[in-house]
């Protein structure tokens, strides 16, 4: 199995970018903890979006999207992969540096009283999810790196109406970072345009990247 899979790579060296992932959490579990003071962001719109645990359920499905379209991507359209790679792993890096550069965090937060499975599943989320390191929010700008590809994408499998699906799950998961108070509308617009700028000034990168076109 394991010879198998190094034959792969071998013919498919762009898989290697996803080594990337191992660093960046890493990066970023160390980067969360550190010590600083914080500037905390606060929007007066967040105060318009009402605190829903239920919405737990779309923020959660982005553990299961952000994985599954680089796979899906990897195995169907290497350039496209490439694309989504970069643009989602760049914005990644750049949210980290701000992060240091820039610390910074919400107190959105609502105590959770319900004792339902999305409460807990929520409080679970809490728990392990400091609210530091908020701006851009990487949860948006991976989903966000993932509509835009979709969108543009060549693959016959993407219809009019499955882009139109794929953008309302995006869109429900964006409202989910809010109504869940785990971002603020700033957070939310900042990891967008961050994805909206690394999409499209890709094709330069591309261009400058040497090693990314031999992958």
């Amino acid at each position: 199995m394991i010879k198998d899979l190094r034959k792969y790579i071998s013919t498919h060296r762009y898989c290697l970018l996803l080594l990337y992932l191992p660093v960046y959490l890493i990066s970023f579990f160390i980067i969360d903890r550190l010590p600083a003071e914080h500037y905390i962001i606060r929007c007066p719109l967040d105060d318009y979006i009402p605190f829903n645990q239920y919405m737990i359920i779309p923020y959660g499905i982005w553990y299961v999207w952000f994985p599954g379209w680089l796979i899906f991507f990897m195995l169907r359209s290497p350039e496209e992969f490439k694309r989504l790679a970069v643009v989602m792993f760049s914005g990644m890096t750049v949210s980290l540096i701000i992060y240091v550069v820039w610390p910074n965090g919400i107190d959105l937060r609502e105590p959770i009283t319900g004792t339902d499975v999305c409460s807990k599943a929520l409080s679970w989320i809490r728990e392990v999810d400091t609210p530091y390191g908020v701006c851009p929010s990487i949860h948006i700008s991976t989903v966000a790196a993932i509509a835009f590809v979709i969108q543009y994408s060549k693959l016959p499998v993407f219809t009019d109406t499955a882009k139109a699906y794929c953008m309302v799950i995006a869109l429900m998961i964006c409202y989910a970072t809010m109504a869940t108070k785990q971002h603020s509308i700033v957070d939310v617009l900042a990891g967008v345009l961050l994805s909206a700028i690394l999409y499209y000034i890709y094709p330069f990168i591309y261009k400058r990247w040497g090693w990314l076109r031999k992958l």
